[in-house]
């Protein structure tokens, strides 16, 4: 296809020169290395040919049916075989009477298709003409950016913001969402690189259709349906007011109806809702696949459409089952009782900045707590061991210290590595580095006291060069150490009881410098030619 053509084979400089020849290099480049070899070579030579046959046992009211291929020629496969075992068949004629050697009974069930991965997703993509390769990695990440679905166990997850959003746009512009129309496109563009077809008549063409259906989309009458939220009898926990339940990028949550009002009376309160479901994540697909039927079976129905409902924990008392055809149907069921929030076992956390109760919420990255009051907005993540991480300090503004690669001055931030300098402008500017012990010097009131012990390392080593504050993966704890010309000196400081410790790189035994025994050269006695002046 010519989506395809831009991009060059890997292909050996020396195709004389197999994998077994190849000395000194590690296992995993040696396969590489044949495996590029093996498609090169294989591309090269003539399809492999087989004689298909197949034998049909009449036996009684029953068919027995079996079928077979036997290799006339290797071709390519000489070079690259085949993973797969031929069946070989007997030769057999017609009218031939077949006697039972053995029977061995087995069944089958069809299994309905394995959810995407990445790798498959991307197959399917390329198999149904849509993007190209350069395009697959941003379509996937859009797809996850913008809440349609989730990823876990390395497998996708189809979510309610993209079930919404692909049944208003099948709806409205059915041309546009067919497989059929991405791939035609890709075509028409290739037309137009290759001089076939003038791009302002292909440009014409598509919005001569694509302005009437849009028009038609944003009328109010029989336009493209909304995503409006579903009134509930629930109490805004900060207003009164009933809360709604309203669907964005980042899942289903709960909203008071109070916050289309004008801004005086408006109220932005909101309840974070847990998936009850996500309990799903296991090592194997087949294993995903039996929890997901247990849970589908036993959901509650909607006593509207009798559609199966979504259940969302709302704290330890209350569970919300939302209908699965939300916000079509506005159906909703409350239940009462003990229930346990998944992820997290510990005790309800306060927030280290305003004192406020947190609460587990889901985001894009995953589960995190979040504080309840709207105006403090400060967050923790969630472990893997099921604990809330440690508190981290607010950012502490360095106007002083500009960056090195754009026009941004740097702030000082509490990561998961302990202190670092970032720009800024983050994430319009990504450039990161490790701060010196004298650049946090005169900011030791901003910084939070548990980093008081950096104050007292050593400013620069013994050398004058300036120290860096560094973070060690393994003891996770921070340290300092100079660098020269971004390489380790090999002088490092750790803080241990108290005090700093430093350790100097060990100096290099001065080698002994071999003393060369002089080479007594023998010579020979030269011949002195005498050169006897003639006298005359």
């Amino acid at each position: 296809k010519n989506a395809q053509e831009a991009h060059e084979a890997i292909r050996p400089s020396d195709v004389r020169v197999t994998a077994d020849r190849l000395m000194g290099m590690e296992p995993d480049a040696v396969r590489t290395y044949a495996l590029i070899w093996q498609y090169f070579v294989a591309c090269q030579m003539p399809p492999a040919k087989y004689l298909s046959s197949s034998i049909t046992i009449a036996a009684a009211e029953f068919e027995l049916r079996t079928k077979g291929r036997i290799m006339q020629f290797e071709g390519y496969l000489r070079v690259m075989p085949s993973k797969e075992e031929d069946v070989v068949l007997p030769d057999v004629d017609v009218g031939d009477v077949m006697k039972l050697g053995k029977l061995d009974p087995f069944q089958n069930f069809t299994k309905p298709p394995a959810r995407f991965t990445e790798a498959s997703l991307v197959k399917e993509l390329e198999k149904k003409g849509i993007g190209r390769p350069s395009t697959y990695a941003s379509i996937i990440s859009t797809i996850q950016d913008r809440g349609y679905v989730r990823s876990e166990s390395k497998r996708f997850y189809a979510l309610k913001m993209g079930d919404i959003v692909a049944e208003r746009l099948q709806e409205s512009f059915g041309e546009l969402m067919s497989y059929d129309f991405t791939a035609k496109m890709e075509e028409s563009l290739d037309a137009v690189a290759n001089g076939d077809t003038q791009w302002k008549n292909l440009l014409n063409d598509f919005y001569k259709g694509f302005t009437s259906q849009l028009a038609v989309a944003e009328s109010d009458e029989g336009g493209m349906r909304t995503n409006d939220p579903s009134e509930t009898d629930i109490e805004c926990p900060k207003c009164g007011r009933y809360m709604q339940i309203r669907t964005a990028s980042t899942g289903v949550f709960l909203g008071c109806s109070g916050y289309g009002l004008p801004p005086k009376e408006r109220c932005k309160s909101t309840i974070n809702l847990t998936p009850g479901d996500e309990a799903i994540r296991t090592d194997t697909a087949e294993e995903a696949e039996k929890q997901e039927n247990i849970l589908l079976r036993h959901k509650r129905r909607c006593s509207s459409c009798n559609t199966a409902m979504d259940a969302y924990l709302i704290d330890e008392t209350r569970k919300l089952h939302v209908c699965g055809n939300n916000p079509d149907c506005s159906g909703f069921e409350i239940e009462e009782g003990e229930f346990k929030i998944k992820g997290y076992d510990g005790p309800v956390l306060e927030c280290d900045k305003c004192s406020a109760e947190m609460q587990l919420k889901t985001g894009r990255f995953g589960k995190y707590f979040g504080c309840t009051d709207e105006e403090c907005k400060n967050t923790r993540k969630l472990l893997r061991n099921g604990e809330a991480a440690p508190p981290k300090m607010d950012p502490v503004p360095m106007p002083e210290l500009e960056c090195e690669t754009v026009e941004d001055h740097y702030i000082l931030r509490d990561g998961a590595a302990g202190l670092f300098l970032a720009a800024s402008k983050f994430p319009r500017n990504r450039e990161t580095r490790a701060p010196y012990v004298a650049e946090i010097l005169t900011h030791k009131e901003e910084i939070d006291p548990k980093y008081d012990f950096l104050f007292k390392a050593p400013v620069e080593d013994g050398e004058g060069n300036k120290t860096l504050i560094r973070f060690s993966r393994k003891t996770k704890e921070q340290y300092v150490q100079t660098e020269v010309d971004k390489k380790a000196t090999g002088w490092k400081a750790f803080y241990e009881g108290g005090a700093w410790v430093i350790t100097k790189p060990e100096k290099k035994a001065a080698a002994k410098k071999k003393v060369a025994k002089k080479k007594v050269v023998k010579k020979k006695a030269a011949k002195t030619k005498v050169a006897k002046k003639a006298s005359t």
